[in-house]
């Protein structure tokens, strides 16, 4: 989950935030905070509910991920700092700055999406988001990778609709 998805949940006061954490939970999904998204929480306190951080150390549905493992990869997928490279130069290129000037959360997500995969059980890692052109960089980096049937990205207004399906109610 990146944090602009997190700022648009809200926090606990709001109805879209507990009806995300009661989609998660009855329906038994984990989800992982990346390092860098968890920086971003503690520097933006105030703009972004610190309570994910409270919940990651103390819930069993959401965990802080460990670092990005930049040489990890899953069969014949590139290794995720070539996805993560790819990423940040697309993005810079998009947002018209260099790449070392670029925040580093968005390329991590997909890093840490392929470390989860090469890492645990799962069979499918989500990415969430409410950023479009990191969305579409995403996918586009990991289309016609192996990474390509296993990773997906998700909008916030994708989950939405799944929470809004569920029967939850709206904001």
């Amino acid at each position: 989950m990146d944090t602009s998805f997190l700022r648009t949940l809200g926090g606990p006061g709001h109805d879209r935030y507990q009806a995300f954490i009661n989609h998660v939970k009855s329906n038994g999904i984990q989800l992982y905070l990346s390092q860098r998204v968890c920086e971003e929480i503690e520097e933006q306190q105030g703009w972004i509910s610190a309570d994910w951080l409270h919940k990651a150390q103390s819930e069993s549905w959401i965990s802080v991920a460990q670092p990005v493992q930049e040489g990890v990869s899953v069969y014949d997928g590139p290794v995720a700092a070539v996805v993560m490279d790819r990423i940040q130069q697309r993005l810079a290129d998009i947002e018209h700055v260099p790449p070392d000037e670029l925040r580093k959360t968005d390329a991590g997500l997909a890093g840490t999406a392929i470390m989860l995969l090469a890492s645990t059980a799962y069979d499918s890692i989500g990415i969430v988001m409410d950023d479009r052109n990191a969305e579409a960089t995403i996918r586009a980096i990991l289309s016609n990778t192996y990474y390509e049937d296993y990773i997906s990205v998700l909008t916030v207004w994708d989950v939405i609709e799944l929470v809004e399906a569920d029967g939850y109610p709206e904001d």
